[in-house]
């Protein structure tokens, strides 16, 4: 039997959610309502799944999926939200990650379930991210790997970072990995170096 963990800050989802997973045979190891409450029940469970609402205060979808793939890259996900934007979500489409619309159709969500434990978790070798550093009215571009990535969201010295392009550009690994390595001492003029002024708005 596939087993999950559910998280969403809405009980009467998770209810509702809960019984239709019942009766496809999905055993629910355990109920969160945010991001942090998933992270936490991966790394207990080490479920199958993990099927998680976007907007949940504080702690959001974004913040569970980003956060399990640092403890486990293989880690298979759901997304379940009544935002209809969220296609154009960089993240998700990098990462493969389904979509769930509310309301839910039963159908649909074991077919969904079926295609994502059958579909091999591969990160994209290279795309692109924005940034800002602190204290710096430009934003800047470059090309990273999905580690480097989560490297730069991580540094003391960057305010903002997302994931723009998907597109395999080329991909100077050692230099970016470098550039990071000396960004964590303070010393940013190599990741300048290796960026693209976008704008100063």
């Amino acid at each position: 039997m596939v087993n999950c963990i559910l998280i969403d800050d809405d009980p009467d989802i998770v209810d509702v959610f809960s019984e239709l997973l019942h009766t496809i045979n999905v055993d629910i190891l355990a109920t969160g309502n945010n991001g942090k409450d998933a992270v936490e029940l991966y790394k207990k469970h080490k479920p199958d799944l993990v099927l998680t609402d976007l907007q949940m205060p504080r702690y959001d979808g974004y913040y569970a999926v980003e956060n399990i793939k640092d403890v486990d890259s293989m880690a298979k996900f759901i997304m379940i939200t009544g935002d209809l934007d969220v296609r154009n979500s960089n993240l998700l489409n990098l990462l493969n990650i389904p979509i769930l619309h509310k309301p839910f159709d039963t159908q649909q969500i074991k077919q969904t379930i079926d295609d994502v434990l059958l579909r091999e978790n591969e990160f994209p070798t290279s795309f692109q991210i924005q940034y800002k550093f602190k204290e710096d009215v430009n934003y800047y571009t470059c090309t990273v790997n999905y580690q480097q990535y989560r490297n730069f969201k991580l540094l003391p010295v960057i305010e903002e970072c997302e994931i723009t392009n998907q597109k395999n550009t080329k991909l100077f690994y050692e230099k970016m990995q470098n550039a990071l390595n000396l960004a964590t001492e303070n010393d940013i003029a190599p990741i300048r170096k290796l960026s693209e002024v976008v704008s100063n708005d």
